[in-house]
């Protein structure tokens, strides 16, 4: 069964819309905007055949992509290196190690609710950036 929600947005908050869009892709369903229009629709449980797909392919909607996770870890570390010292900064950096890098990230922020406020005003201004680039591109 597709299900979907369509966001309607002015042209002011398009921007940090799609940013929100793109970090949502770890559930398994796909966000495309409407320029013309001004709305995003987000498809779930993804048919390759639906009508989306096909607006997509011919030209009508973009598809928003999803966050690479090597982006995320990549923020990550820059945000480790340069927004955090001493003590936290050792156990960040312990955390981006070996597998499950990004939980065990998430995990110690959890503990340190300024360094968590930090970490969220970091990875939402890097998701607006990279929104930007996007629309700009499209």
């Amino acid at each position: 069964m597709l299900k979907y929600s369509i966001v309607n947005i002015n042209r002011s908050s398009l921007v940090e819309q799609v940013a929100s869009h793109m970090e949502v892709g770890a559930e398994l369903s796909f966000a495309y905007l409407s320029p013309s229009a001004g709305s995003i629709v987000r498809v779930h449980e993804f048919d390759h055949d639906s009508v989306y797909e096909w607006l997509s392919r011919s030209g009508h909607l973009e598809m928003i992509p999803n966050l690479p996770s090597q982006d995320l870890y990549l923020w990550m570390v820059d945000f480790t290196e340069n927004e955090t010292r001493g003590t936290l900064q050792k156990k960040l950096l312990r955390s981006l190690t070996g597998v499950s890098a990004v939980w065990k990230f998430r995990n110690v922020l959890y503990h340190e609710d300024d360094a968590a406020l930090r970490w969220e005003r970091f990875k939402r201004k890097k998701l607006v950036e990279t929104a930007r680039a996007w629309f700009e591109a499209v």
